[in-house]
């Protein structure tokens, strides 16, 4: 397999579901890669280029199932699914959403489908409540009402961008 910027995210995103983003290293990268560690950064800067390219494929398949004209609602569900999907998806997220919000935010969700304050609140919204859900399975903790919980409370968000 060519060392590309693609082939790296699918094994960081493979390293991330089997063993979490405390695992996630370039030099482990690297290693499942079967390359020296410097053979990365021909393709890719940074460990936080690496944060925003694997946001920017979760955020690809949200897109693949809401596109832009998508109910926002739904875009933010189909989100919050893909996050649940992959082992500390959302705290990936949040990072790569940190660095780079434009890039990593879903079509229907953006800046020009909601106004800048609306998409910041939504995903901001989507990615605190994601995160506390995932680490909340770490410890054992699972809420059997936290889609519902999550649905709810964006939807009432989304509701009150609507009426403004």
């Amino acid at each position: 397999m060519a060392l590309t910027a693609e082939s790296i995210t699918t094994t960081a995103l493979e390293i991330l579901s089997r063993y979490g983003l405390g695992d996630l290293s370039m030099r482990r990268l690297a290693r499942e890669l079967d390359v020296q560690p410097s053979a990365l950064y021909w393709h890719v800067k940074d460990k936080q280029e690496l944060f925003v390219l694997i946001a920017k494929r979760m955020n690809a398949e949200v897109n693949t199932r809401c596109p832009s004209s998508s109910d926002p609602l739904a875009a933010a569900m189909a989100l919050r699914e893909i996050l649940l999907t992959y082992r500390d998806g959302a705290e990936i997220m949040l990072l790569g959403y940190s660095i780079d919000p434009s890039e990593v935010t879903p079509a229907a969700l953006n800046v020009e489908a909601l106004g800048e304050t609306s998409s910041h609140g939504v995903m901001e919204h989507a990615l605190g409540a994601v995160t506390i859900e995932q680490n909340r399975g770490l410890f054992g903790i699972e809420s059997a009402d936290a889609g519902e919980h999550f649905a709810a409370n964006a939807g009432r968000f989304l509701g009150r961008c609507a009426q403004h």
